[in-house]
């Protein structure tokens, strides 16, 4: 990746879990949007404040509140155009920076950003007798020993599709190394991709 922009989300009147939701829809969709017009799937987001930690059997979990959006060419970032898309936004909620180019000398280190996904246990069973050939007691058994589901930070979505509203659940950990390809149309992996992105 070598130019981003970065979205920061400033809270007033809204709470930065309602802004992240407003600006997040839009992000998608404009995504989805460059996709289907341009077949663009190189653009990739990143959460620089982001935080996950269990302890003592509590979680902390926040997205923060920027946002980066990351290209391997400029030009991929002024198709998808962002003052465009969160121009509603920008009075009261959010500041876009410029395209830049990713700062080399500052990078620490790269994440994968995923679209964290967790199948009902009772999903989970099912699909394991069957592909296992086993009873479903005997899936249980199995299923139970995996790790429960994580309680992430989220983004409160809308279905423009079937009208309803989804939490969408984001997992972020960092990479030894810089691993190249595409994205879905949130910017991000799904469970078993491990695109990258550079973090600093």
């Amino acid at each position: 990746m070598n130019y981003y922009q970065e979205v920061t989300l400033i809270v007033g009147d809204k709470k930065l879990y309602s802004i992240w939701s407003d600006v997040f829809n839009q992000i998608h969709i404009a995504l989805a949007d460059i996709r289907n017009k341009h077949n663009v799937e190189s653009i990739g987001v990143s959460f620089p404040s982001y935080r996950y930690e269990e302890k003592n059997s509590k979680t902390f979990a926040t997205l923060g509140d920027k946002l980066r959006v990351f290209a391997p060419n400029q030009k991929d970032l002024e198709t998808l155009n962002l003052d465009n898309w969160l121009s509603r936004l920008t009075d009261d909620y959010v500041h876009i920076k410029g395209i830049k180019d990713v700062p080399i000398d500052k990078i620490t280190g790269y994440v994968s950003v995923h679209r964290y996904r967790f199948k009902p246990i009772e999903v989970q069973v099912e699909s394991l007798a069957k592909k296992m050939e086993i009873s479903n007691d005997e899936a249980m058994a199995i299923v139970v020993k995996r790790k429960a589901e994580l309680k992430l930070p989220f983004i409160r979505m809308f279905s423009e599709s079937n009208k309803t509203h989804y939490p969408l659940q984001i997992l972020q950990q960092p990479s030894k190394q810089d691993v190249n390809g595409g994205f879905s149309v949130y910017g991000m992996n799904g469970m078993r991709d491990n695109v990258t992105v550079p973090q600093w």
